[in-house]
């Protein structure tokens, strides 16, 4: 066969070699679909792609696929490795990968396909579960994660260790999942997607639902009966801009998933769930502090220190645990963190030098820190504060009730990410990934299977946000009639 080059090409000879006519109609603006994700990582072979889709969305079809593809019109020596969120997922792309191996790659495999590792003419390909162990092993060119979601995020990260290019094979990243949940390894590269040069192609199951026939629709009067009719008449509707449709989008869709498989998610699943998994809105932040904070919104890549604008420290110290983060103030009055600092194990003097020499020159007008700095060290005999001081860094801090009460300064945060009026107004640099991390993770108690508007403690995220909320109760708080300077003596 000759090698495709234009995306129309390659899914008909996808429907001639897979036996698959793969869906290329998006339903939602904006939205791609499996056949754009497979033409875009095919015909750009040194580019990272990802798929953010639904569950049941042809995500682990369309990348076995392109690895199947790419084995067979390579003409270099290719190694890939898939790495799984789970052992039942690896399982399902192996289903698939034999399938290709008995069909297009019949020529190619060496042996029998490999419950683990399949050996080609052209390469090897591995299927594995994400574990530390799996990225710890050789070079690869092609990397596959499958249901990133799943992957413990230690692990995923280390894995882009396993990745080296060759001059006839240059080495990318394919990843694919579902956003199950906020916080997570598919919420970052969401985020991160476009400051990582990563192609990020979304759909959901209106793109792959497969079509409704008119016996069963009745032009409206079998809609009126369907259990999936909420979700697809309120679809149809937003599509079309008719308040009144009667007929559900199901009747223009074009993909794969049986409508009784989509039936029985909507029936089984919550609102939430349904929301996420199947229409891949944001996950449910349900029992975050704040539920507010979207990267696509509060993060700005760029944001950089400004030498024309006032500038705070924010620090807070915890067990063996250190963050500091600098916080400006633009000429609309937003709050910009734009850089962070957070160590562990290192001494308070060391932690003092450190931020003095971050700041480049820069004026500080504060530095706002918890109150309990000022406690001593029993073996030291000293405290947080007077080693700062004595290191030249002036700490601020208030003694006031109010400010010290937790909710009050989430309540602070809380207004200046989503105010009742207006824009919002607290933005973070794209370097405070720590701190990103921090909102997206930070959560509430539970008590009785109930959240409770209390964040828990301890958690990994307490030391950003408490050093957030330092900056924002002394800048911010109704009074700072009881605000203090510490001075060494």
């Amino acid at each position: 066969m000759r090698r495709p080059t234009g995306r129309e090409e390659l899914g008909s000879l996808v429907a001639r070699a897979f036996g698959i006519r793969l869906p290329g109609r998006p339903m939602t603006p904006g939205h791609s679909t499996p056949l754009d994700f497979l033409a875009d990582a095919f015909l750009h072979p040194k580019r990272d792609v990802a798929a953010w889709a639904n569950r049941g969305g042809m995500k682990t079809l369309s990348a076995s696929i392109l690895a199947a593809l790419e084995f067979f019109f390579t003409k270099a020596s290719l190694r890939a490795r898939v790495l799984a969120g789970s052992e039942g997922q690896a399982g399902n792309l192996y289903e698939y990968w034999t399938r290709w191996c008995d069909r297009l790659l019949s020529g190619k495999v060496v042996g029998s396909p490999g419950r683990l590792r399949t050996r080609l003419t052209t390469g090897d390909f591995e299927i594995l579960s994400a574990s530390q162990k799996r990225v710890r092993g050789p070079k690869v060119q092609r990397l596959f994660r499958d249901e990133v979601d799943e992957i413990d995020p230690d692990v995923f990260a280390a894995s882009v260790g396993m990745l080296a290019s060759r001059p006839e094979a240059p080495a990318r990243t394919v990843d694919t999942s579902t956003w199950h949940r906020a916080g997570g390894p598919m919420g970052r590269l969401v985020g991160d997607a476009a400051g990582r040069g990563i192609h990020l192609h979304k759909w959901n199951v209106w793109e792959v639902l497969a079509p409704c026939p008119a016996e069963r629709h009745e032009h409206g009067r079998g809609c009126a009966s369907c259990p999936l009719a909420p979700a697809c008449l309120a679809k149809a509707r937003e599509r079309h801009a008719e308040p009144d449709r009667r007929v559900g989008i199901a009747a223009e869709c074009r993909g794969l998933l049986a409508i009784d498989d989509a039936i029985k998610q909507f029936g089984q699943w919550s609102i939430k769930q349904w929301r996420a998994e199947a229409e891949c809105r944001r996950p449910s932040p349900e029992g975050l502090v704040y539920p507010a904070f979207d990267r696509a919104v509060h993060v700005w890549p760029e944001l950089r220190l400004r030498a024309d604008l006032p500038t705070w420290r924010s620090v807070d110290w915890g067990w063996n645990a250190f963050v500091c983060l600098w916080i400006q103030q633009d000429e609309a009055g937003r709050v910009l963190v734009v850089d962070e600092y957070c160590t562990a194990g290192t001494t308070t003097a060391d932690n003092a030098e450190k931020i003095q020499h971050r700041d480049g020159g820069l004026r500080v007008e504060a530095t706002f820190c918890d109150p309990a700095g000022r406690n001593r060290n029993d073996q030291t005999g000293y405290s947080d504060v007077e080693v700062f001081e004595g290191r030249g860094v002036r700490c601020t801090y208030t003694l006031s009730s109010w400010a010290r009460e937790v909710r009050n300064g989430i309540n602070l945060v809380r207004a200046h990410l989503r105010p009742a009026a207006g824009e919002p107004r607290l933005f973070v640099a794209g370097r405070c990934t720590q701190l990103i991390e921090a909102f997206e993770s930070y959560r509430n108690r539970r008590v009785n299977g109930e959240y409770v508007d209390e964040p828990r403690k301890p958690q990994p995220c307490d030391h950003p946000m408490d050093a957030l909320r330092y900056y924002f109760v002394n800048r911010h708080a109704p009074t700072r009639g009881e605000t203090r300077r510490l001075k060494y003596s």
